[in-house]
């Protein structure tokens, strides 16, 4: 796993980056994941040890993600990208076991209906829990998919086309007619209708319509990276790639003619290509 910070055009997944704040943004994030990352590490080290533990790097798990995510959009190669993302589960699994031994005891958090968040429950940075479902189920790591159900569950928030997309792998409960929550979270219908369909036919109409209103359907629910392609400064966080991982983990795992859907920008190709070719190698 690289800690380099280096850039080459001609491997930019989205051709999106300016060079000087792709290298800023990169090194940034590695230092403050590397600093959280040895903070963690004590913490594990209390834990295993039997000390009380009163802090929990929930954090942490996303910053990695954000890292993982600057890597494969700047075109770092994917075991790269796979091995960063099996960090972030790692560190997700930690947050998992001090909740567990040490859960909130504050009776004023605790009325507050206050719980432990680590992919911020599809609220706040929404295409993060989504993405980490579909990088689980394009990576074939059922055990990494467990880990992020769990903390998907524990953090409260439930969206049905998430619950179709783990248990695609992993059974969970979810009502395919359920309605979806308000402010335009139901531009994921589509995608629960692809999970949902029968036919390879319907899935691909299915897939299309969600990815061809992705973008402006991840604007209207307030997702806060849209755009920040268009302002890209050294001095300030910002873009880091737009992906929809889960609508690659669909068509992988219905092993879909994906033609028609290489035509967006957001849909991750050779991340289904590399999971196409690791299937092959061990089969």
């Amino acid at each position: 796993m690289t800690n380099q910070v280096k850039y080459d055009r001609n491997k930019d997944r989205q051709g999106l980056f300016k060079e000087g704040c792709l290298k800023k943004l990169y090194s940034d994030n590695l230092w403050l994941m590397n600093k959280w990352i040895s903070e963690a590490e004590y913490d594990k080290f209390r834990l295993n040890n039997g000390e009380y533990v009163d802090n929990n790097p929930s954090v942490l798990p996303t910053k990695i993600y954000q890292v993982a995510i600057i890597e494969y959009t700047a075109g770092y190669p994917i075991e790269t990208v796979r091995e960063r993302f099996a960090q972030a589960i790692g560190y997700s699994r930690l947050c998992l076991e001090i909740d567990e031994k040490y859960p909130v005891d504050d009776p004023k958090l605790i009325e507050e209906g206050w719980t432990m968040s680590v992919w911020g429950g599809g609220e706040d940075y929404d295409d993060f829990l989504a993405n980490a479902i579909g990088l689980c189920l394009l990576f074939e790591q059922a055990d990494w998919l467990e880990i992020v159900k769990r903390c998907y569950e524990l953090d409260g928030f439930i969206d049905t086309s998430f619950n179709a997309l783990i248990n695609m792998v992993i059974p969970m409960d979810f009502d395919p007619k359920a309605k979806f929550r308000r402010g335009g979270y139901n531009f994921r219908k589509p995608l629960l209708q692809a999970i949902m369909a029968e036919s390879k036919e319907e899935t691909l109409k299915h897939l299309n319509a969600y990815l061809s209103s992705w973008y402006e359907g991840n604007r209207k629910i307030g997702n806060p990276l849209i755009d920040t392609h268009l302002e890209q400064d050294p001095k300030y966080y910002g873009y880091i790639g737009y992906w929809s991982f889960e609508s690659a983990a669909v068509a992988y795992l219905k092993d879909l003619d994906d033609t028609s859907l290489r035509q967006y920008l957001y849909y991750p190709k050779d991340m289904v290509d590399w999971a196409r070719e690791q299937k092959l190698k061990h089969e």
